[in-house]
């Protein structure tokens, strides 16, 4: 999994005042590791993936906005692995 940063920090100024604690609350880190995450270039873990796909859930948006996902790659004699 990837993290989109531009997008998420477009959704933190747009939904969250530009604010790093109210956007961790809602996606159940430290508000240390958003800021990592965000301003530092830090790894986001698997916890900071579950909360941004279920905070987008409750809120109806689409997590592959935010999220990326590695696309299979196919060998050529069929069989699909992953990147």
């Amino acid at each position: 999994m990837g993290l989109k940063k531009f997008a998420l920090q477009n959704l933190m100024e747009e939904r969250f005042n530009r604010s790093y604690t109210k956007l961790s609350r809602a996606i159940g880190v430290d508000v240390a590791h958003v800021y990592r995450v965000l301003a530092k270039n830090n790894t986001p873990g698997i916890k900071f993936f579950n909360g941004i796909i279920k905070w987008c859930t409750d809120n109806q948006l689409d997590y592959r906005e935010y999220i990326f996902l590695p696309e299979p790659l196919t060998i050529g004699n069929g069989i699909t692995k992953i990147k």
